[in-house]
């Protein structure tokens, strides 16, 4: 299979570009995937560039198990170049690397669960705040000064907001030895300024896709490569930067050719997703934006597609009409369940969701709302699985024994890990050196020393078991059935295999280090998959990086989107509903409503009040409104 064999002649030409670094603007539907597949055979083929000298960056796991299952299909059992998250070669350069003193060795990074769970829990009751959400905020700020690298000012610690706060947090992270998940390129940066050391093999292409939704410290770590000696491939589209909580800024991919001087501008404007119609009113929404790069978007689909903006009185009708139309689809135009995703701004609590779930099933069309499949790991029994394969990897994980002691059944809790931290404290080690020594000495702590030494025996003989067990299994499969059905005994385990035996079967010869890594990976590095067979419901940043025959936006209203959002996070909405717009294929249709009663009613920017009003980004719009009633009676 030669290189360019599935490209058009338009991604050809812009994949085949060699000689200086490129900016590659693709909006929606024009392939932008696929030019960049065609991009790293072209370089592995044409270029004789060998795999060890090209790293291709995505910003999330499905999107680098696509690219790179892309490649495989290319090269044909050949060698494939690197792919992965900006996140996890972060992670792998630094254990490469080192951080110095910076972080606790070794370096082990807490998941969401335990972020959650664990660190921002304790820092409330270290700081003696009001509420975990107070831990949260002050964790959020350390987060964005990583991002933004508002934390390389001089004076920093000083001019942080609660200086107490940073003096708690060292203290924990040093006795559990842990990192942030925010914390990684912000030390990988200083890794690489530092430069007593260099990346083994460092890549002389790098592409990266998404470059619209980076921060500041994550374009920096791009520039150290580019001052390395590579070359640099960037993608994406501004109209499509979607992700500001995490402090992405779309200024990075409009600013590239002057950060870069003799870079090559190249442009996708063939779209191969969207008819006319769609792209005319996503259009509307994205020229809102005055500092917006101009780009031409040309639909090769020769359907105009169908826009419709309903309006309806209240959310029982337009829940039963979003089911209504899904049957008409179903009926008379042959689309598949599967084929239809409705897309909300958020759905707490499924407010959103479960009225509409509901409708669609009484009209007979099975539907789901998507969930992270992962949220079998996050309850007590899937935390205890979690922690025994932890600590298989390092038997002093001092998360993991934390875990443990916590959740499982063993007569103790709060009191005895806040005695096991206060050891630690005092004596200058880690949580499970401090545990070792109530094992080894019970009377440190009188009243729960002993359950504590039964615990840490019980716990050690169980690794033994597993470690067993792993060592004469034939593969990982095997070992993870005989753990979860037999040595740990889970309950209803049966959800949690279906989920682990989809990510072996995704990711062959898995070891168990990288198979913990992939079930801990962090939410922002995770994608949505639609189930088959069923009308799929989910927000509309779970839609990134999806399309669907019909595309339904519900809930379209301004009190949602751009909701509370002020200054800059009002960009991020328009662009938001712009992605979301852009899903559909062949139907698209705009739901709002004129009042929200009853649980939805206390949701958005006006929760006292039941009046709601159409999204300013379409108000005006090029889509004339019609009454949902008398649409979906035209329709029978």
């Amino acid at each position: 299979m030669t290189w360019h064999d599935d490209l058009s002649p338009e991604q050809k030409e812009k994949a085949e570009h060699f000689g200086s670094h490129a900016r590659l603007l693709a909006g929606p539907g024009t392939g932008k995937t696929r030019t960049m597949t065609g991009r790293i055979a072209f370089l592995l083929q044409e270029k004789n560039v060998s795999a060890g000298e090209i790293l291709a960056l995505t910003f999330t796991r499905a999107a680098a198990s696509e690219l790179r299952k892309r490649i495989a299909e290319h090269q044909e059992g050949g060698s494939i170049p690197k792919v992965t998250t900006l996140h996890s070669f972060a992670l792998q350069s630094l254990l490469q690397l080192g951080a110095g003193n910076r972080l606790p060795s070794p370096i082990r990074i807490a998941d969401d669960f335990e972020e959650r769970q664990i660190i921002e829990e304790d820092i409330k009751d270290l700081l003696d705040l009001p509420k975990v959400k107070n831990a949260r905020d002050l964790i959020d700020l350390l987060s964005a000064d990583w991002e933004m690298l508002s934390a390389e000012v001089d004076d920093w610690a000083h001019r942080f907001p609660n200086p107490r706060f940073l003096g708690a947090w060292q203290e924990h992270r040093t006795i559990y030895g842990y990192t942030l998940q925010a914390e990684l390129v912000y030390q990988l940066k200083k890794a690489l300024e530092e430069g007593t050391r260099r990346l083994a093999n460092s890549p002389l292409h790098v592409l990266v896709d998404e470059y619209q939704d980076l921060n500041a410290c994550d374009l920096s770590v791009i520039n150290s490569l580019a001052r390395g000696g590579a070359t640099l491939y960037v993608a994406g589209d501004d109209d499509q930067s979607i992700y500001g909580f995490r402090h992405a800024d779309p200024t990075g991919i409009r600013r590239f050719l002057e950060e870069y001087p003799g870079s090559e501008p190249l442009t996708l404007s063939e779209c191969h997703r969207c008819g006319q119609n769609i792209l005319t009113i996503a259009d509307y929404v994205a020229e809102q934006d005055i500092r917006r790069l101009i780009k031409p978007l040309t639909p090769c689909s020769m359907r105009p597609g169908e826009v419709h903006l309903l309006e309806f009185n209240d959310f029982d009708d337009e829940a039963n009409a979003i089911a209504r139309i899904s049957r008409w689809l179903v009926e008379t135009k042959g689309i598949t369940p599967d084929q239809i995703l409705v897309l909300i701004r958020s759905n707490k609590h499924h407010r959103f969701s479960n009225p509409i779930c509901a409708a669609l099933q009484n009209q007979g069309i099975p539907a789901t709302t998507v969930e992270n499949p992962l949220n079998v790991f996050e309850q007590d029994q899937g935390r205890v699985f979690i922690s025994f394969l932890r600590l298989m990897v390092n038997r002093n994980d001092n998360l993991a024994w934390r875990n443990l002691i916590k959740i499982r059944d063993n007569d103790l809790g709060d009191v005895a890990v806040a005695s096991i931290y206060e050891i630690a404290r005092n004596k200058g080690i880690t949580f499970f050196e401090a545990l070792s020594l109530i094992a080894n000495n019970p009377v440190l702590i009188p009243r729960q020393g002993e359950a504590i030494k039964t615990e840490y025996e019980t716990t050690n003989n169980m690794l033994d078991r597993l470690n067993a067990t792993n060592e004469h299994a034939d593969n990982l499969s095997e070992f993870i059935h005989c753990m979860v059905n037999e040595l740990l005994a889970i309950e209803h385990g049966e959800e949690m295999m279906e989920v682990i035996e989809h990510i072996i079967s995704d990711n062959s010869g898995i070891s168990l280090e990288d198979f913990l890594r992939e079930i801990v990976s962090p939410m922002r590095d995770k994608e949505q998959v639609r189930v088959e067979g069923k009308v799929n419901v989910m927000t509309m940043h779970q839609a990134k990086g999806l399309d669907a025959e019909v595309i339904f936006v519900a809930a379209a209203e301004d009190e949602y989107i751009p909701g509370r959002a002020q200054g800059n996070e009002i960009d991020d909405e328009r662009r938001l509903l712009y992605v979301s717009l852009t899903r559909a294929r062949s139907f698209l249709y705009v739901t709002y409503c004129n009042h929200r009663t009853g649980i939805q009613q206390h949701t958005g920017r006006s929760p006292l009040t039941a009046s709601r009003n159409l999204t300013r980004f379409l108000s005006g719009g090029p889509v004339r409104r019609v009454l949902g009633q008398t649409f979906v009676a035209g329709l029978d």
